[in-house]
């Protein structure tokens, strides 16, 4: 009869498997996805629209010239744009006033509503848009104050600016009321002072007790 061969020892383990160590230290510091901040996406700034609508695939914008709001804002310097005089330029135009006046001229032009201006960079974002207009037999200084004169006239400008006035108001009351809140609070939080007759008071007081 031949040998046993001698076996090794098994070691079975018992209880729990342990898991695996974390090989990813930063994994703790990471945000979960439902609490990170979703910022919205930002427009493209190539998006136009052709007026009139239906030369939408045939208009041939060679030559034509730019327009910005800024170019006959009365609230803007000649430094930040403005390129007429302030009794032809208005107040707080958009780029859709721009569009309405030149559509009343039946002036032809392409609308840039989120392009920027870089002469003036709060444009970017207080009041983007941009036209590209078809300057054949205008002037182009000529035709900016003719479009300030019919913008100045637009019936839905005039909507949107008395909405835009009510509006501020209504922050501005709403501030003002937090302002009030605000202060009533710190007052009745801050500590009484103590004057000089007070402690007199206070002392004539104690000696009247004796």
């Amino acid at each position: 009869m031949g040998k046993k061969k001698g076996g090794g020892v098994r070691i079975k383990q018992m209880g729990p498997k342990q898991t695996p160590p974390n090989l990813n230290p930063m994994e703790a510091l990471q945000i979960p996805q439902e609490e990170m901040v979703q910022l919205p996406l930002s427009p493209d700034r190539s998006y136009q629209v052709f007026w009139p609508i239906q030369e939408s695939f045939t208009m041939k914008t060679e030559g034509f010239q730019v327009i910005y709001p800024s170019y006959v804002d009365s609230n803007k310097s000649v430094k930040e744009g403005r390129r007429v005089s302030l009794k032809n330029s208005i107040p707080c135009p958009t780029v859709m006033d721009l569009s309405e006046a030149l559509q009343s001229m039946q002036v032809r032009h392409v609308i840039q509503p989120y392009k920027g201006y870089s002469r003036d960079i709060s444009c970017q974002w207080e009041n983007p848009g941009r036209i590209m207009v078809d300057v054949t037999n205008h002037r182009k200084l000529e035709l900016l104050v003719e479009m300030a004169t019919r913008m100045d006239a637009l019936p839905s400008r005039e909507t949107r600016l008395v909405q835009e006035a009510m509006q501020k108001a209504e922050e501005e009351k709403a501030a003002d009321e937090r302002s009030a809140i605000a202060a009533a609070a710190a007052k009745s939080c801050a500590p009484k002072r103590i004057t000089s007759s007070t402690a007199n008071n206070k002392k004539k007081g104690k000696k009247g007790k004796k």
